[in-house]
This record gives structure tokens, C-alpha cells and sequence, in this order.
């Protein structure tokens, strides 16, 4: 998939600007249309099963902005610690107009608030899991919804991307885990700036400083996540991993024996053994006939 344009980027940028505009204008029509609860459904998760070993997760409730709740993060956690066999790479995505707006604290104000705002153990089974995680991001991503996708390993997003988490406007102390996963994705500056001063990072900026890989229109977002993880299942299982265990390793979010996984790349008839075999018979084939007369 090509990258995307300047005229692309603006193109994308009004066309999210006119569906907020179209959501804001209407939103009185809808409320009259329904009764209102005292505490909305939760978020719900629906799946797809991809060709080719992908597994995409997806959060399904755009009109609430895809909160989290906590049957939510709990459906999440499950689905990534127990994917369908076979599956080689994961998809975490959303349905439109934001990727996530943060905790539902709707459902805080009901019940256990300190279980479910910024808990230290909230997507631990995302960053256990051996399997590679992509995630594909749009509208607002704010608070739990960064804590999520900081919990995959590549993020891209469309042109209006947005990221924020406002714990000191609502007062919040973040755990020590949130934390250390903005600090380990934008540094310390720029995570003292999110937290203490307010900041919102735009998707230029995230690039910017490496918190997302590139930035693709708004209509191709979930194609080009699902290309990339179909890019990555398509290689060494083996690799892909244990290179994902020993990177949360060194940015200590588990333990495990690299030397064990490192290992595993060198035992007989390894991924590793067969491309090496490829490229020296594909040598040999290139010298043979460049002597050939």
C-alpha cells in the first residue's frame, strides 16, 4: 500500500472533521430516539478471523467512542491470551469515530472506580503474549485507550489522530505501569508534558517521535494494519516471537531466557538454517551464470 499523500492527509483530515461535524448536529435526533439508561451496554468486541494466520479484535461501540469498561479490557485480555489456533499476528482496531476515548466512567461512577481507571494489571495478557500485535488507530486515543495501544507493537494511525491522557484534570494518579509504557513510547520529556501540562499529541507529532510508524488515510487504516500483520505471519514464527519476548524484556515489562529463545533460531532444520541454505544456492545460481560464457 502506498503512503499517503499530502492531498491524501487533507483530504482525510476534512473528511474526519465533517463526520464529527455531521455526529455533533445530529446527536439531539438520535437521543430523542432512544431511552436513555442510567448505565450504557458496555463496549463490545467483536472478531475476524483473516487468511494467512491473522486474528483481528475489534472495539465495536463508535457511537460511545469505544470506552473501556471493565467487561471490556476483560474480553480484550482474553481474546489475545487464548486466539484461535494458528493465529500469527493479532489486529486490535475500532469502529469509527475514535479508536478510544478512554475509561468508562460512566461505569466508574457505579461501582469499583480504582478496579478499572488506570489499574496496573489492565492488558497484562497484551504484553505477555508471544504473538506480535498491530494497532490500527484513529479519532481520539485518550488515557486507557493509549495505555492499549501502547500495549501493541506497531501503531499506525489516520491524518486526525489525537492523543491525550488528561489524569490531572480529572485528577487522577496514574499507576506506575501506564506510566512507564508512555514513557518507554515518547520519552520522558514528552510523557511529563502529557501528563502534567495537559499536552495532546497530533499524528505528525507521534511519528514525530516514533509513538506510531506512519500515518495512512482514514478509509485504508484497517487494510493497512491487517497488510502488515499478514506481513508478519508470513515470516519465522520463531522469530517474530522471540523477538517479541526479548523486547519487553529489555523494556522490562516480563522476564524470560533470551538465551533460550535466542537458541531456538539455531536448532537443526530452523527457519534460520533454510534461509541461509536459500540465499547461498541462490548465490550459486547467480555466480554459475555469470561465468557461463
Amino acid at each position: 500500500m502506498a503512503p499517503i499523500t499530502k492531498l491524501g492527509h487533507t483530504m482525510s483530515l476534512w473528511q474526519a472533521r465533517a463526520s464529527r461535524r455531521w455526529q455533533r448536529s445530529t446527536k439531539w435526533v438520535r437521543d430523542r430516539r432512544r431511552h436513555r439508561v442510567a448505565v450504557p451496554p458496555a463496549t463490545p468486541v467483536t472478531t475476524h478471523r483473516h487468511p494467512n494466520n491473522v486474528f483481528e479484535i475489534r472495539l465495536d461501540a463508535g457511537e460511545r467512542r469505544n470506552v473501556l469498561g471493565r467487561s471490556t479490557i476483560d474480553r480484550i485480555e482474553e481474546l489475545v491470551a487464548s486466539p484461535p489456533e494458528g493465529t500469527r499476528a493479532i489486529v486490535v482496531s475500532a469502529a469509527p469515530p475514535d479508536f478510544c476515548a478512554g475509561y468508562d466512567l460512566i461505569e466508574a461512577s457505579q461501582g469499583d472506580a480504582e478496579g478499572l481507571i488506570a489499574h496496573e494489571s489492565n492488558f497484562a495478557s497484551l504484553r505477555r503474549v508471544a504473538i506480535p500485535i498491530v494497532a490500527a488507530l484513529q479519532g481520539n486515543v485518550i488515557g486507557g485507550g493509549l495505555e492499549l495501544a501502547l500495549s501493541a507493537d506497531v501503531r499506525i494511525a489516520s491524518p486526525e489522530t489525537t492523543f491525550a491522557i488528561p489524569a490531572a484534570k480529572l485528577g487522577l494518579v496514574y499507576s506506575e505501569t501506564g506510566i512507564r509504557l508512555v514513557v518507554d513510547a515518547v520519552g520522558e520529556s514528552a510523557a511529563r508534558a502529557l501528563f502534567l501540562a495537559g499536552r495532546s499529541l497530533s499524528a505528525e507529532s507521534a511519528v514525530g517521535i516514533g509513538l506510531v510508524s506512519e500515518i495512512v488515510g482514514r478509509e485504508q487504516l484497517r487494510d493497512r494494519a491487517i497488510e502488515l500483520a499478514t506481513q508478519i505471519a508470513s515470516w519465522s514464527e520463531v522469530a517474530s516471537s522471540g523477538n517479541r519476548q526479548i523486547l519487553d524484556v529489555v523494556a522490562g515489562r516480563v522476564e524470560r531466557d533470551t538465551e533460550a529463545l535466542r537458541a531456538q533460531s539455531f536448532v537443526p532444520d530452523s527457519d534460520l538454517f533454510k534461509s541461509i541454505a536459500a540465499f547461498v544456492a541462490r548465490r550459486a545460481q547467480s555466480v554459475s551464470r555469470s561465468s557461463s560464457p
